[in-house]
């Protein structure tokens, strides 16, 4: 129970601190922002945001489910693409933003066939980050 507690208020946790950067993504500058993400990766993925720039997305997730407790994993999943895309979303060059859309559309689609639960918001963003990488 204390287990599972945690996870939910670590989720909460994390997408409240990312709707937060959303709402200040029109008043914030680029460069703020971009600290703001690179601080969310060490704390929520214990890696800085080089390693998820660097690394493919096969490699990420076999460090998600090495590095997290199974009960985890697959919130972490949707945690860090979550953030990929964020962070997608406000870089200034077009192949750096194509290839964090793709790290996060990767996850998105494992998730998706590996959770026992169905989510029309995650096909939605699954839609969209498509048309994003593929317009």
């Amino acid at each position: 129970m204390l287990e599972r507690d945690y996870i939910m208020r670590l989720i909460r946790q994390f997408f409240e601190a990312l709707e937060k950067l959303k709402e200040e993504k029109a008043t914030k500058p680029v460069e703020t922002l971009q600290i703001d993400i690179h601080s969310m990766y060490r704390a929520y993925f214990r890696q800085p945001e080089s390693f998820f720039y660097e690394q493919d997305a096969e490699y990420i997730l076999s460090y998600l489910q090495t590095e997290f407790p199974e009960k985890e994993f697959l919130h972490r999943i949707e945690m860090l693409s979550d953030l990929l895309c964020y962070d997608a979303s406000i870089q200034q060059s077009p192949q750096e933003r194509k290839i964090l859309y793709q790290k996060a559309l990767f996850l998105m689609n494992y998730l998706d066939s590996h959770s026992d639960t169905f989510s029309f918001e995650r096909r939605r963003k699954i839609a969209e980050i498509e048309e994003l990488i593929y317009q």
